[in-house]
């Protein structure tokens, strides 16, 4: 009895100790999750997973990259905007970031209903399949995996792994 009791004051001690851990795996699965769905087309479920751990992470580039596909994807431009202007905004340097908002402002271009979400479900039929998707594996660096492409548009592709932004999680 006493040994048990032992080993339940230890673990409660370890869970103290690094509170952060479990999360930090709940990112990473979130991320690799949201990207498969991604990947499958699956852009309502991919969304939902990477907005339900945006809460806690909001300074990751990459995580408002993804959501910037995602709703590029939904046709909900307005919401693709923002997000891509804050991946850039954390992580100006990136070089993926930058050319999946370039490739959205040429949709903008091309569909003329990025103004706002005045475009509704008419703007989510216009909307691009990426022409890359996430890898199923985190990567320090940021690169899409590339698969066929869909169409001929050359779209946006979503980030699988964390973001190397100091203080990105």
């Amino acid at each position: 009895m006493g040994n048990k009791l032992l080993r339940v004051a230890c673990l409660i001690i370890l869970a103290l100790a690094f509170p952060g851990a479990g999360r930090r795996d709940s990112f990473k699965e979130e991320m690799r999750f949201g990207a498969e769905a991604a990947r499958q087309g699956l852009w309502r479920e991919a969304m939902f997973r990477w907005e339900k751990i945006l809460k806690d992470h909001s300074d990751n580039a990459r995580l408002h990259n993804n959501l910037g596909v995602a709703y590029e994807s939904l046709g909900q431009f307005e919401r693709a905007r923002q997000e891509y202007e804050e991946a850039r905004r954390l992580d100006p340097d990136n070089k993926e970031i930058r050319d999946n908002f370039e490739s959205f402002q040429e949709l903008c271009k091309t569909v003329k209903t990025c103004g706002g979400e005045a475009g509704g479900a008419a703007a989510g039929a216009a909307a691009p399949v990426p022409a890359a998707s996430p890898a199923a594996e985190p990567s320090p660096s940021p690169g899409p995996a590339a698969l066929p492409e869909p169409s001929s548009t050359p779209g946006p592709s979503p980030s699988p792994g964390p973001s190397p932004v100091p203080g990105g999680a």
